[in-house]
């Protein structure tokens, strides 16, 4: 089902979730170095999108199935009539339902010299300008957290049947730190400092207290879930070289910072390969 839409399906230049050569670092591009940076949440995303909207947009273009046939692609695609988060075919789902909306939005930030992204539920509006247009956001104190978004933009989302997390809209001024989908962008996208910290801090303890009590240390602090003895240490190297890998994705393969943590990382697991073999002999 999800390839046949992602075949028809052209994602706007606004949205950068769930589109093929688009992630969070694209998205977190688009507001590099902006006075201000506006996000705002929608509200239990996927719940709020249910069989019958889904039903429309296989009866809309550019599908165009009869209401026999939408019925039963829409039954298909949900489950417990909302679309379910998880299905393959739900995340291409809710960006055709959102196309509306990203339409107006876009057309609302090029009237407010605005710059305007989404990825899934994360909208983010920027601005290079230093006052905030009203029809964005009625009111506001630079370096305060309190804001009240403007009655058209909540408007365009209300009428494209979506609900605001209030608690999760942030308004971020170039002299705080700005992130967008979790990256910072105030002078070039880039990884939370404190990220940074956890893995030069994992790397670390792995070369001073050994392999087996660093994964004690890890699993007891951050692991979600128990996990079988003869797989703590897979986990938990699995994940250290997956946030490295994140980290190359995020700053490129030729940064000095990533290019020093895998080395790190190479060197202290070719010294437990080595202890193996030793082991083994």
């Amino acid at each position: 089902m999800s390839q046949v839409l992602y075949t028809i399906y052209r994602p706007r230049a606004s949205v950068h979730g769930f589109a093929a050569k688009r992630s969070i670092v694209t998205n977190a591009k688009s507001h590099i170095k902006k006075k201000f940076i506006l996000n705002v949440d929608l509200k239990d995303f996927f719940d709020s999108i249910n069989f019958g909207r889904v039903r429309g947009v296989f009866i809309a273009k550019p599908y165009e199935v009869n209401e026999k046939v939408a019925t039963i692609l829409a039954q298909i695609c949900c489950f417990n009539n909302k679309l379910p988060q998880g299905a393959p075919s739900s995340p291409i789902i809710s960006n055709l339902i959102c196309a509306k909306m990203d339409s107006e939005l876009q057309r609302f930030a090029e009237e407010h010299g605005l710059f305007y992204t989404r990825y899934a539920d994360d909208i983010t509006f920027s601005i290079n300008r230093d006052e905030l247009p009203s029809a964005l956001v009625d009111s506001y104190k630079k370096g305060l957290p309190d804001v009240v978004l403007g009655k058209e933009l909540k408007s365009i989302i209300e009428k494209n049947g979506f609900k605001i997390n209030d608690a999760k809209v942030r308004l971020a001024y170039k002299t705080q730190r700005q992130a967008v989908t979790g990256l910072i962008v105030n002078k070039s996208v880039n990884v939370n400092r404190k990220y940074i910290r956890n893995i030069y801090g994992a790397l670390h303890a792995w070369e001073k207290y050994g392999l087996e009590e660093t994964v004690e240390t890890y699993i007891f602090k951050y692991a979600k879930k128990p996990v079988l003895p003869e797989k703590d240490i897979p986990a938990f190297l699995d994940s250290l070289r997956g946030k490295i890998e994140f980290i190359g994705s995020v700053r490129g393969k030729n940064d000095i910072l990533y290019e020093k943590l895998l080395s790190i990382f190479n060197y202290l697991r070719s010294k437990e390969a080595d202890k193996e073999s030793i082991a083994v002999e």
